[in-house]
C-alpha cells in the first residue's frame, strides 16, 4: 500500500532526527533510559493526537476517523525506528522495513511468520533483528507482516468508536492511544535489549579457553 509507504518513509527520517537530538541532549545515559524518555515523548504526542483527531471525527466522522488510523501509524513506526536508532540497529532499506514490521505487529509476528513459511520463534525474530535472512524470505516475509500490522490496528475499530461519544470522546482518546503507544514501546524496548544482552554475551560464550602453559622442568643429564 502506497500510503503506508510513505508514512513508514517519513517516520523513519523523523526518528533519526529525534534520536540524534535526544543524545545530544542527554549524552552520558544509556541506551534503556534514552529508550524510556522516547517511549514517554512518544506516548505524550499520541495521545494529544489522539484527542484532536477524536474532536475532529465528532464534526467530519469521514475525516477524523482514517486521520486517527493514519496518525498511529505513524507514531508507531517512528517510535520503533527511534528505538532501532537508539540500539544503533540499521533502519535502512528492505532489512530496515523488515524490522519494523517484525517488531510492529508484535503479537501477530507467530502466524505471520508461519504463514510466510517460517519457522516462528525468538531464533526468528533475532534474526530479523540483525539482518541476517536472505533477501528472498525478506520479499515473502514482508507482505505477511504488513497483513499481521493490519489485522492488529483493525481490532482497535471499537475503541474508536467509543472516542466518538460526545463530552468524553476527546480525553478517552488521549487516555487510549497514550497507553496503547507507551504498551508498543515498552515491548519494543524489551525484545531490543534482550537482543543487545545476548549479543553482548556472544563474545565471551564463544572465545576459547585460555589454558596455562605449565613450564616442564628438564630432565636431568645422565
Amino acid at each position: 500500500m502506497e500510503w503506508v509507504d510513505q508514512v513508514v518513509e517519513r517516520a523513519r527520517d523523523r526518528a533519526r532526527f529525534r534520536v540524534a537530538a535526544l543524545r545530544a541532549t542527554h549524552p552520558g545515559e544509556d541506551q534503556v533510559a534514552l529508550g524510556r524518555r522516547l517511549i514517554g515523548s512518544s506516548a505524550l504526542r499520541a495521545g494529544l493526537s489522539g484527542a484532536a483527531t477524536g474532536t475532529l471525527a465528532l464534526i467530519a466522522f469521514p475525516i477524523g476517523l482514517p486521520a486517527g488510523v493514519a496518525v498511529s501509524l505513524y507514531l508507531e513506526a517512528e517510535l520503533i525506528f527511534g528505538l532501532l536508532e537508539v540500539y544503533e540497529s540499521d533502519t535502512a532499506g528492505e532489512q530496515g522495513r523488515l524490522k519494523l514490521y517484525a517488531l510492529w505487529a508484535g503479537a501477530g509476528f507467530a502466524g505471520a511468520a508461519r504463514s510466510a513459511g517460517l519457522r516462528a520463534g525468538a531464533r526468528v525474530i533475532g534474526r530479523v533483528l540483525e539482518g541476517s535472512l536472505p533477501v528472498r524470505i525478506i520479499r515473502r516475509l514482508s507482505p505477511a507482516l504488513l497483513k499481521a500490522i493490519l489485522r492488529r490496528l483493525g481490532l482497535g475499530w471499537l475503541p474508536r468508536a467509543v472516542k466518538l461519544w460526545p463530552i468524553i470522546g476527546a480525553p478517552i482518546s488521549f487516555l487510549l492511544d497514550r497507553a496503547a503507544l507507551r504498551t508498543l514501546g515498552e515491548a519494543t524496548l524489551a525484545t531490543l535489549d534482550d537482543d543487545a544482552r545476548k549479543r553482548r554475551r556472544q563474545p565471551a560464550e564463544g572465545r576459547p579457553k585460555r589454558y596455562r602453559r605449565v613450564k616442564l622442568a628438564a630432565a636431568p643429564a645422565r
